[in-house]
């Protein structure tokens, strides 16, 4: 790579080039160049968004465990007309930055010693792109699962059952009495 790079850049360019880049119209143009890129990103779409604004959707949560829950049965089973149900414990969890301030007195006298504290605590916040404040998000958790339910052909084989049930706990991190497995047409 080292040698194709020399061929295309003779050796006195190479040389002289960190020279060129301290150039002003040269460094207006890279930087003309990052504002632009830069610019441009904001009207080109994140897929990694959730679509109401970076707002958790739970029912969005709940359809992709859903999913992922009835890939891992039609692989199993075959079957391609399973029906997995997913219930969620709780909403999703936030912790925000804090910033805490502890002040303690003490004031001592001839006869008598006094002690004072004060704890102050308030949350970061950041402003966003519109000019609102928000608290500063550490961490995001998402809601437990309350439960799994998956009705499927051949759910009723105790062999199928436990190879469907131990690969939902391995996925989804959840205990076997959280999921149940039955057949379907039943």
């Amino acid at each position: 790579m080292k040698l194709t790079m020399w061929k295309l850049l003779d050796r006195d360019r190479a040389k002289n080039l960190p020279e060129k880049l301290k150039n002003p119209k040269v460094l207006l143009i890279i930087g003309l160049a990052g504002i632009l890129l830069i610019g441009c990103s904001s009207f080109i779409g994140g897929k990694g968004e959730t679509k109401s604004g970076g707002e958790f959707n739970q029912k969005e949560y709940e359809e992709t465990i859903e999913k992922k829950v009835f890939s891992i049965v039609k692989g199993i089973t075959g079957d391609r007309n399973a029906t997995v149900i997913v219930t969620l414990k709780n909403g999703v969890r936030y912790s925000y930055a804090d910033d805490t301030l502890d002040d303690t007195n003490m004031t001592d006298s001839e006869k008598t010693t006094q002690q004072s504290s004060r704890k102050e605590s308030n949350h970061i916040t950041v402003k966003g792109s519109s000019g609102e404040e928000k608290a500063l998000i550490v961490t995001e958790n998402m809601p437990e699962i309350r439960g799994v339910a998956i009705v499927c052909k051949g759910g009723g084989d105790s062999a199928f059952s436990e190879e469907i049930k131990s690969a939902v706990m391995a996925a989804l991190d959840i205990t076997a009495k959280r999921i149940y497995i039955t057949e379907s047409g039943k």
